[in-house]
């Protein structure tokens, strides 16, 4: 689907993932060895936040949590999760950005199984992903990992879809 018939559709509190081929950089080899470790199709997902007629997305990466225009960072996987997006949600998600810091060893932990600390300010995308949505009611799983995200999303019968 492209990006301009998507754009209309996509509410705030769904989830973005994406999928990582390249080879050619120390960054490429960096989020490979993530898709392996975790066993993940999928090497990222962040949040959809729509606002003033723009769709954002809210994501951890290095070094902190971040706010971007979506149309800066395609193609992705879009999943819809009809989420209520309430007030106190959107205003948690928003109260980390910038403070939040991406952890490389919560990414870590997360692939390994190892429950993580949701109480500190250390955050991977996962575990920001389903911290967020938990405020909505939605429950992705105990395994913050982005492809348990996404699967987690899917068994409620929502849906994926390729945007370019």
């Amino acid at each position: 689907m492209e990006y301009i018939e998507a754009r209309s559709k996509i509410k705030s509190g769904d989830i973005l993932a994406w999928s990582h081929r390249g080879w050619k950089t120390w960054h490429d080899f960096k989020i490979q060895f993530v898709r392996m470790f975790t066993r993940s199709e999928y090497s990222h997902v962040g949040i959809a936040w729509v606002v003033g007629g723009r769709v954002f997305v809210i994501d951890s990466v290095i070094p902190k949590i971040r706010i971007i225009p979506l149309s800066n960072d395609l193609p992705v996987y879009w999943v819809p999760t009809n989420a209520k997006w309430k007030n106190e949600t959107e205003q948690f998600a928003l109260s980390l950005v910038g403070r939040g810091e991406y952890s490389q060893w919560e990414a870590i932990k997360a692939g390994a199984g190892i429950e993580i600390d949701g109480n500190n300010n250390l955050w991977q995308c996962a575990e920001f992903v389903s911290e967020v949505l938990k405020k909505d009611g939605l429950n992705l799983g105990d395994t913050a990992t982005p492809s348990n995200v996404v699967q987690e999303a899917l068994k409620s019968g929502k849906s994926i879809h390729y945007i370019e």
